[in-house]
């Protein structure tokens, strides 16, 4: 087989993202100009010298596409096929004489994600491969999320069984099929991103980019290129030109995730782009036209911002069109056990190795979870990690500020009036709380207690709490 070299990237012209790539030709000097001209660009690239050593390295090592030459020996569309075969979602971009081109056209009928005629510029190749690599990352992550969202919890943090949930998700399906900025408001923690991603998937832009920019993480230099893109020389250490966030989403979404954190300096441009829906890259005179839609997410009051004079009042109005609240977990009691469920599975890798006791849950549904589901997730994962073999989980798996609010709990309710005073006290926080999530309807706490409707309605009228009948009115005496 022929000897498979790699080169060492130069990272003065990085490209955004860096890529493996496989490249196969049998001219050394197209090998040695593609691999030179990709390397200094910041991808890693691997070369070989027909299709025989390309098959053979794409399953022994994990590549991000391949840059196949249509006539070689072991033949490029020979090799398209292997590769595919290996993997259905490989990336392949196809070099073709002006001859075969015809050939190339088919190519892509048969997989090739696309091709470029000999001679090419390396900038045209690399602007190719970087386009189908995105184009490939796009198609995987909206698989991924269709699916999440077709699971019966509708992925982690979109748990529907609650009322405030139903609630939630009916008003977006309503808001996807706009085009009309929205503004998501919630905890952090609470799925805001997900609540996002169902809004563009959902929506007509399904097929086109999702992108977000995580506004607390980016330091304030930095947001407007990211945003906005700029141009060669544009500040000390712009070497070349970069499009931003907003143009590489042209036609999709962008979520503006935690809005509140970004500079005055930067609402004002991105109030100004809510306006005119075109924006100036940083070093350029031409205004730059784009449709995306965009969608906001905060964890603060921005109001009381506006009042301070740290968020600018016309950027509110521009993103509050739409608002949505994602409630915090501790109004979605209902959700609980299915997040609980869908996160042991991924913990265990996808599959449902354990479960959790009835003690362990009831001590979960009595916890505030300040961290709302990202907190829920992590103490999964982490009970999962330290469970060993055991599939069953209960309290003492649970960390200690979970289980000693339940203690508390059981503690007040104890009390030291003897047994008969202690249950009926504990009766009354179990049931107020069930009434609670179920919305005050008996029938729903019936179901959810696992009792008869009749049952639960003589121990609420001996504890003396209230309940609505299935048309929502208050339960007389005889009503059962």
């Amino acid at each position: 087989m022929p000897a498979v070299t790699a080169a060492t990237p130069d990272l003065r012209a990085a490209a955004t993202t860096r890529l493996r790539v496989l490249v196969a030709d049998d001219e050394e000097s197209m090998r040695h100009f593609v691999q030179r001209g990709l390397a200094r660009r910041g991808h890693d690239v691997t070369t070989v010298a027909d299709g025989h050593a390309a098959a053979a390295a794409w399953v022994a090592s994990a590549f991000d596409l391949a840059v196949l030459d249509l006539r070689m020996p072991g033949d490029g569309l020979a090799t398209l096929g292997k590769l595919r075969g290996h993997d259905a979602d490989a990336v392949v971009v196809l070099m073709t004489a002006h001859g075969s081109v015809d050939v190339a056209v088919e190519a892509m009928r048969l997989g090739a994600a696309d091709f470029v005629t000999k001679p090419f510029e390396i900038d045209e190749l690399a602007m190719r491969i970087e386009r189908a690599a995105a184009s490939r990352s796009q198609s995987r992550a909206h698989r991924r999320l269709r699916a999440m969202l077709q699971q019966p919890d509708g992925g982690v943090g979109l748990a529907a069984k609650s009322r405030v949930m139903r609630t939630l998700l009916q008003q977006v399906e309503l808001v996807a099929d706009s085009a009309t900025t929205v503004l998501l408001t919630g905890e952090s923690g609470t799925g805001k991103g997900l609540v996002a991603r169902a809004l563009h998937l959902r929506s007509p832009r399904a097929e086109q980019p999702f992108l977000a920019l995580n506004c607390a993480a980016m330091p304030d230099t930095l947001v407007e290129s990211e945003l906005f893109g700029h141009e060669a020389g544009a500040f000390t250490g712009a070497r070349s030109k970069k499009n931003g966030l907003l143009l590489r989403a042209n036609g999709g979404t962008v979520l503006l995730d935690e809005v509140a954190d970004m500079s005055l300096a930067a609402q004002a441009k991105i109030e100004r782009f809510l306006v005119d829906r075109e924006f100036v890259p940083l070093g350029a005179t031409q205004p730059v036209k784009v449709d995306v839609r965009v969608i906001a997410a905060t964890n603060r009051d921005l109001p009381a911002l506006v009042e301070h004079g740290r968020f600018r009042a016309e950027l509110l109005w521009r993103l509050d069109v739409v608002p949505l609240h994602v409630p915090p977990l501790r109004e979605r009691a209902d959700d609980l056990q299915q997040l609980v469920a869908s996160a042991l599975a991924r913990a265990a890798g996808g599959t449902a190795r354990h479960h959790l006791s009835a003690d362990a849950l009831a001590a979960m549904a009595s916890y505030a979870w300040p961290g709302n589901v990202r907190e829920l997730e992590n103490v999964v994962e982490r009970m999962v990690v330290l469970a060993g073999d055991r599939t069953e989980l209960g309290v003492a798996d649970l960390p200690t500020e979970i289980a000693e609010t339940t203690s508390t709990a059981l503690d007040a309710a104890a009390g030291e009036d003897g047994y008969e005073a202690a249950r009926e006290r504990f009766d009354r926080l179990y049931f107020e709380a069930l009434l609670r999530r179920s919305g005050g309807s008996v029938t729903e706490a019936a179901r959810q207690a696992g009792l008869s409707r009749g049952h639960l309605h003589r121990r609420l009228r001996d504890l003396g709490l209230g309940g609505k009948n299935a048309h929502g009115a208050p339960l007389a005496d005889d009503d059962e």
